[in-house]
């Protein structure tokens, strides 16, 4: 059961970012000028960043919010499945744990 939770754990600092990405304005694409440093420039097309449309379209219908309620939904599920199974599983093992020892006594 510990591991169930150190794996739901696992998961949600691993989702977690993603949830914060998708309501944040970024610009996917990056330009290819590198200075001497090895950093990328920022430009004045970088703060004037238009060429993300479906974000901006997901925010102003309200629809990234159903994005999120998705994402998290599926969450939820693989997480009742995952306690479920565990549940499942660690009744398995007391049975076969206790006729093994009452193997071992006769």
């Amino acid at each position: 059961m510990k591991n169930i939770y150190l794996l739901l754990l696992l998961f949600s600092f691993a989702f977690s970012p993603l949830m914060a990405i998708a309501q944040e304005d970024t610009n996917t694409e990056q330009t290819t000028e590198v200075n001497k440093n090895g950093k990328i420039p920022v430009t004045q097309r970088d703060y004037e960043n238009t060429e993300v449309s479906m974000a901006d379209t997901f925010r102003a219908d309200g629809k990234i919010y159903v994005v999120v309620v998705v994402l998290t939904t599926i969450f939820a599920g693989i997480v009742v499945f995952l306690v479920v199974t565990e549940s499942k599983l660690k009744k398995l093992e007391d049975l076969v744990y206790s006729e093994r020892a009452s193997k071992e006594k006769v």
